[in-house]
């Protein structure tokens, strides 16, 4: 039978091609499961809090919020390929260790996309 020489899963390729076409989401996802895990074991309250006036911050100072989180963006853009893994992987070591500096990033950028909702200048790709 032709099923036979078929196997199931995803080949190793397939994974290195999503995660080098993805890195950047693959990171950001990796460090806010990260954050949300060592929230529950070091800063329980902290988070909310953070996440609360990150949130704030991000309707407040809407335009300011979204200027630093482009700068840092395209300045991670410019770097090579290894420095993006580096710089990764330093926001790994950040959302293990500062869990409540990632949901307040993490609220700040709500906030901005509450904000454009409000103006009605949401982006769709």
């Amino acid at each position: 039978m032709s099923g036979d020489n078929q196997k199931d899963g995803v080949s190793v390729k397939e994974i290195e091609k999503f995660a080098k076409n993805n890195r950047f989401k693959l990171f950001l996802c990796l460090s806010l499961l990260l954050a949300c895990f060592f929230s529950f074991v070091f800063f329980a309250a902290w988070n909310i809090i953070l996440a609360a006036a990150g949130g704030i911050v991000g309707v407040l100072m809407a335009n300011k919020a979204e200027s630093f989180a482009r700068t840092i963006k395209a300045f991670c853009e410019k770097q090579e390929n290894m420095t993006q893994i580096i710089l990764g992987c330093v926001g790994l070591i950040l959302s293990m260790f500062l869990p409540p500096l990632i949901f307040l990033a993490l609220g700040a950028a709500g906030g901005r996309f509450l904000e454009s909702l409000k103006t009605g200048s949401v982006e769709r790709r």
